[in-house]
């Protein structure tokens, strides 16, 4: 059976606006992962920022603090399926 979980994503209008925020969170000790933006949150560039939920504040913080440009930080309901989700 597959355990339910919320995937976190910052998305932006722009890569240089991704890959500046990636540096910062970097800086600041928080791990990101840049990631395609999933098709469900379209909206924005190619890339997106995957956060881990218990960094999420900490990331909203940091944005704020130093007037990072995003779009925003959404989330999504993923399936994970043990047989299938396997990374090394």
């Amino acid at each position: 059976m597959a355990d339910k979980e919320l995937a976190w994503y910052v998305l932006f209008n722009n890569h240089t606006q991704g890959l500046l925020l990636d540096g910062l969170l970097r800086a600041a000790g928080l791990r990101a992962t840049i990631v395609p933006t999933p098709w469900a949150l379209s909206k924005s560039c190619g890339i997106a920022l995957a956060l881990s939920a218990d960094e999420v504040e900490a990331a909203r913080a940091l944005i704020q603090r130093e007037g990072a440009e995003i779009l925003a930080i959404a989330s999504l309901e993923q399936d994970i399926d043990p047989l299938r989700d396997r990374y090394c």
